[in-house]
């Protein structure tokens, strides 16, 4: 089953069964993809939602890191980036919560509630098991040639009204604009036009973000939305080399987290990253999160982003339980 709604839009619910796919047969249609983009899922409706839509729940637990154990990784990965002159990786891990699985569909109508400009999305399947989340970032949206991104990096608390911007953020988003532009640059875009950098409140955080339009004439949009993702918001610059890191470093597989989700169709394209997402299972939910590291990181104070960015989902969460 799949229920979505993008900002400003009607909720969809289908029934349904996710099948994979190669992403180049795509045509038309709701799709997740791995974080690496090598797995591509696609939703195939087999009409309206019912009531007693089952929910399938994974067995296997994700590998949960202890605040140690995140900062013993953290120290490795951030001598990675100096040893391979990156000038940014991204490293995330997973948190577990308790969370009873059959509030799904409440959590997915208070997310949507609370977050009217993420996509917000639940999908459940035997090949995925169950995923919720609520998107900030889109990663490319596309109409009769004209294309909108965005770059989305540097984090701090909505709640810190008098905070600065310092300079590790600022170079965090200022690598995730140039490399977008420079994306487009190749695929040979024009009227490439920017708004920004400027503040954009996610819930809980609040992020740096550019806006960027182009127009693209005669070019595919998924080919387009597969030479920007993983944008280095998800994956760092130099881009191969810090996959590279993360896949040597990181202890988990990121699976949908950080993959491209969204519709498809010659039309009209919508891709969002996967963020601020977790896999629900019968008793307890796993958010995935990640930090963007420069040379300059401080893992404590990535630490103590992923907290904060865990409470775009738990502050829902814990509302429910206490109903």
């Amino acid at each position: 089953m799949l229920k979505y709604r993008f900002p400003e839009a009607e909720v969809v619910a289908q029934c349904g069964t996710l099948k994979q796919v190669e992403i180049s047969d795509v045509e038309e249609g709701f799709i997740f993809t791995n974080f690496e983009g090598t797995e591509c899922f696609l939703f195939e409706s087999e009409g309206e939602l019912t009531a007693e839509q089952q929910l399938y729940f994974r067995k296997d637990k994700p590998y949960v890191f202890s605040q140690r154990s995140y900062m013993l990784q953290a120290d490795s990965f951030l001598h990675g980036i100096h040893q391979m002159r990156l000038g940014k990786a991204v490293f995330s891990r997973i948190k577990s919560a308790s969370f009873d699985g059959k509030l799904a569909f409440e959590l997915f109508d208070a997310l949507c509630e609370m977050y009217p400009k993420a996509l917000v999305y639940l999908v459940s399947g035997e090949a995925t098991g169950t995923w919720i989340g609520a998107s900030p970032e889109t990663l490319l949206e596309a109409h009769q040639g004209y294309l909108f991104t965005m770059s989305l990096a540097g984090t701090r608390k909505t709640s810190d009204v008098n905070g600065e911007w310092g300079q590790k953020e600022i170079i965090e988003q200022d690598l995730v604009t140039d490399f977008i532009v420079d994306q487009l640059k190749g695929m040979e875009a024009e009227s490439i036009d920017m708004i920004g950098p400027y503040d954009f409140a996610a819930g809980p955080v609040t992020h740096l973000r550019t806006d960027i339009s182009a127009y693209l004439p005669g070019g595919n949009p998924l080919d387009a939305a597969r030479k920007l993702h993983p944008t280095p918001a998800v994956s760092g610059l130099p881009r191969e080399q810090a996959l590279t890191l993360i896949s040597m470093t990181e202890s988990h597989n990121r699976f949908l987290y950080t993959g491209m989700l969204g519709w498809i169709s010659p039309a009209k394209t919508r891709l969002y990253v996967n963020l601020r997402c977790a896999q629900l299972q019968e008793e307890n939910a796993f958010l995935y999160l990640g930090g963007g590291y420069t040379a300059q990181s401080i893992p404590e104070l990535e630490w103590e982003e992923t907290e904060n960015k865990s409470r775009t989902l738990l502050n829902v969460m814990e509302k429910i339980r206490t109903r």
